[in-house]
C-alpha cells in the first residue's frame, strides 16, 4: 500500500487536534454547567432522577461511553482478520 503521510491534511496537524480537544471539553463543561442553571431545569421531571443538575449531561456521557466499550467488544464478533484480504500483486 501506499503511505498517505506525504500529504497530510490540516485535521492532521497536532495544533489542530490540541484545540479541537479543548473545544470540545469547554462544550462539554458548559453543557454540564448548564444543568445548574435553574432557567435550564425541568419544573416537573418524569424521573426524581431528572430533577439532579447536570442529570442529562451525564446520562448523554454514559450512554456515549457504553457505545463505545460495546462497539470494542462487538469488532471482536465481526471483525475480519488482518489477513482476510489477500495483497494485489
Amino acid at each position: 500500500m501506499t503511505g498517505h503521510d506525504d500529504n497530510a491534511g490540516w485535521a492532521d496537524r497536532p495544533a489542530f487536534r490540541k484545540w479541537f480537544f479543548r473545544g470540545l471539553i469547554a462544550v462539554g463543561v458548559i453543557a454540564a454547567l448548564a444543568g445548574f442553571v435553574p432557567a435550564f431545569q425541568k419544573d416537573h421531571p418524569h424521573f426524581a432522577a431528572e430533577g439532579l443538575p447536570a442529570f442529562f449531561a451525564l446520562w448523554g456521557f454514559a450512554a456515549f461511553m457504553f457505545i463505545v466499550l460495546a462497539g470494542q467488544h462487538l469488532r471482536k464478533l465481526v471483525g475480519r482478520a488482518p489477513d482476510y484480504y489477500e495483497e494485489r500483486e
